[in-house]
């Protein structure tokens, strides 16, 4: 039997916003993947507060670490701050800025991604003018799916697929919202539409609030699960302290308010009801 070539891929460039807070062996692991693994050719532009005087020297070397790696890459645009970071739409829009292509994909650090990840996603986005956002499988340390996409139980946002065996959920259909931890973007849709300041720092329901206003002006949101990659959920800014937590649920309910499900809210019992603890995607 002959061995046909795939179709040639139409995206011949696009952009990869890195998310780096620490953690030099998540960030080291991540990098080696997406070189590894990444056929189209790729304009890298890495967002990081690490903080250089951290105690713990797997957070305070990342700056050093980006320096050089920056200094050895043609296709890196390195930026850092001395000041974390206040929220992910900011890390998402200083990226923007420095974005060249149509497509830009955002990873986390904490991602790390599987051969030809991209080729699906982002000839889809160039077919479909109409979409402007498309989640990628996020599978857990464990192998089982972390998230095929996210969608709503009345008010109450799930991951779809979650627990779910690797290999299923194979496919390309229309969803709620996804996890930016490992998506694609359509520059021209997002830029403009991703607000800053309406959350509390990196606890919660940002990247599906991000979903809802792209819907609300027309686009739509995908899911394809051609392209996987590992996602350490909560690794880099993640936190079970009493007062994330309490972050974490005023800012469910100021998304509730945003999108009108106060009243189911309400109904359900308000705090006492029993909601997820979702804690932002990095």
């Amino acid at each position: 039997m002959a061995i046909t070539k795939p179709p040639e891929l139409q995206v011949k460039k696009f952009d990869i916003i890195l998310l780096s807070h620490g953690h030099i062996e998540l960030l080291v692991r991540c990098l080696k993947t997406l070189y590894a693994h990444t056929a189209t050719p790729f304009h890298l532009i890495i967002v990081d507060d690490s903080d250089v005087n951290d105690p713990d020297p797997a957070n305070s070397l990342v700056p050093e670490y980006l320096e050089r790696f920056n200094k050895l890459k043609d296709n890196v645009t390195y930026i850092h701050s001395d000041k974390p970071y206040k929220e992910g739409n900011q890390i998402f829009n200083i990226g923007l800025k420095h974005a060249e292509s149509d497509f830009v994909a955002t990873i986390m650090n904490s991602i790390t991604v599987e051969p030809h990840w991209e080729r699906v996603a982002l000839q889809f986005m160039f077919e479909h003018a109409e979409v402007a956002l498309v989640g990628l499988k996020c599978l857990r340390p464990s192998g089982l799916i972390e998230s095929a996409g996210i969608a709503f139980n009345k008010f109450v946002p799930y991951d779809i697929a979650e627990g779910h065996p690797s290999h299923r959920f194979v496919e390309l259909y229309e969803c709620d919202a996804v996890q930016w931890a490992f998506a694609f973007l359509r520059r021209k849709a997002v830029t403009g539409n991703i607000h800053e300041g309406i959350f509390h720092g990196f606890k919660g329901m940002d990247d599906i609030d991000n979903c809802l206003v792209l819907r609300k002006k027309g686009y739509k949101v995908f899911y394809c699960g051609y392209g996987c990659g590992t996602h350490e959920p909560r690794a880099t800014r993640g936190s079970d302290a009493p007062e994330d937590i309490r972050l974490n649920r005023e800012n469910q309910e100021i998304f509730y308010h945003r999108w009108g499900f106060w009243k189911d809210y309400q109904k359900a019992g308000g705090r006492k009801a029993l909601l997820p603890a979702r804690t932002w995607i990095t």
